[in-house]
């Protein structure tokens, strides 16, 4: 498999590499000791399970976020039987694992997938409640805003809330929303499931809930550029900019949307003739890109949770009208999986540390890893977390006056903002795309 990448993905599998290795299932850990409060455990506790299962590597890094797509998609086809015939749902999964997001997201590791389960199953399940009062789907919805509690937190409320609150308000009433679903016993199941993970980080590592729910959830993105993030760079893009990940986010099929919409606008209201399920599903798809438009931080995976949608609506339109449109399904991962078997080392060969730190294993083991200024993520990861790092121009002057041997890793335009006396004790040893190993001179000990 392709190696694992910076940030995003490197990141979530170091996390769940040390929470293996720390045998600490509570708090997830950046680093051993440095607690991880940007996101809630539930896809990092998959990650490490799959770990556990089947060792550290790329497979078993990406293995749940393939299982959890694929439950997303059988989500779509079981709520898509209930509104239209089985073609026609396993139309619309097809449609899903075959957008562009969908496709990519089943193969990178990230909390999306996770969160995109659990608002599937909560939405589809809200559906089924008012088809099937007495089923066990009314408390299936309380099980998803539980799970998506601990996928990325009260965001789940939030892209289940509005386009239930707003569906039942426009077609149904306040009244029947009230008696649709057993809001005290389902909140408390919600709670349940939940609830206890939260109180356990914030009494081994306090100060979580107040990083995680200001910052995380609010000056994250109503402050474009947000300078608190502990753990990544903040994702600065104008307002709206969320429409134009959506767009792409949903391609080929985006193009496809458009045409149906044309039609109907050409031959009726599209408002007055969709039916109270396409109107949810509407509501549904609009959910993420509504609530990030004033957003300045955001990520393409961000529309993620609205594509289930997006592909019930656009599933049956494409078996019953443009049948030979499902070519796309073939198609466009055809192309997508060719592209990156021909170029996925080139265009990731400088977002990844696996190679040098697998040269450097193999070439001089018993030498320290040294990184400056930063360890990216994939270093530590492939290295099983030795790797140090030097912080500072005066960390290395110190290393390099200790006359201990050692490697040092840097990027190459780090290494020529470094004063000239340093570098005359750094021998060049091989090129890794932006990154230069560099073996210290142990015996350039006076520098000056």
């Amino acid at each position: 498999l392709y190696p694992l990448h910076d940030t995003t993905e490197a990141r979530y599998a170091e996390i769940a590499r040390v929470m293996v290795a720390s045998g600490d299932w509570v708090t997830p850990q950046i680093a051993v000791g440095v607690p991880f409060w940007a996101k809630p455990p539930l896809s990092i506790w998959f990650t490490a399970a799959s770990f556990e299962l089947f060792g550290l590597s790329e497979f078993a890094a990406r293995f749940p976020v393939w299982v959890l797509i694929l439950l997303v998609a059988a989500l779509v086809v079981r709520l898509g039987k209930v509104a239209s015939t089985t073609d026609a749902a396993v139309a619309s999964a097809a449609v899903f694992l075959t957008t562009v997001l969908g496709f990519m997201s089943a193969g990178m590791v990230m909390t999306d997938a996770a969160l995109t389960l659990s608002t599937t199953l909560s939405l589809a399940s809200f559906w089924m409640a008012a088809d099937f009062p007495a089923s066990r789907w009314r408390y299936l919805f309380f099980v998803g805003l539980g799970l998506g509690l601990l996928a990325k937190g009260p965001l789940a409320l939030v892209l289940v809330g509005l386009p239930v609150l707003t569906w039942a308000l426009w077609h149904r009433g306040i009244v029947w929303l009230c008696r649709a679903l057993p809001w005290v016993s389902g909140s408390l199941l919600m709670l349940a499931i939940a609830g206890p993970w939260y109180w356990l980080a914030e009494t081994r590592t306090p100060g979580f809930l107040e990083y995680f729910f200001v910052g995380e959830h609010l000056l994250r993105f109503i402050q474009s550029g947000w300078e608190g993030d502990l753990y990544g760079s903040a994702h600065a893009h104008p307002k709206g900019y969320i429409w134009i990940y959506g767009f792409a986010a949903a391609l080929p099929w985006t193009v496809v949307a458009l045409v149906a919409a044309g039609s109907a606008i050409r031959k009726r209201s599209v408002l007055a003739s969709l039916s109270p399920f396409e109107t949810y599903l509407l509501l549904w798809l609009l959910a993420p890109l509504v609530f990030f438009t004033l957003a300045g931080n955001i990520l393409p995976a961000y529309v993620l949770p609205g594509l289930p949608a997006f592909a019930l609506l656009i599933g049956p339109w494409v078996l019953n009208r443009r049948p030979s449109l499902a070519l796309l399904g073939v198609i466009v991962p055809g192309v997508l999986a060719m592209v990156l078997l021909a170029g996925i080392d080139d265009s990731l060969a400088g977002k990844t540390q696996k190679y040098l730190v697998q040269y450097h294993r193999e070439s001089a083991p018993a030498s320290p890893l040294y990184y400056f200024p930063k360890t990216p993520y994939s270093a530590s990861f492939y290295s099983r977390g030795k790797t140090e790092t030097l912080k500072s121009e005066n960390d290395l002057a110190t290393l390099i006056a200790s006359g201990n041997s050692a490697f040092l890793a840097v990027k190459k335009t780090q290494l020529a903002a470094l004063d000239t006396t340093t570098r005359r004790c750094l021998n060049p040893d091989r090129t890794f795309s932006r990154y230069l190993l560099l073996q210290i001179n142990s015996a350039c000990t006076d520098r000056k």
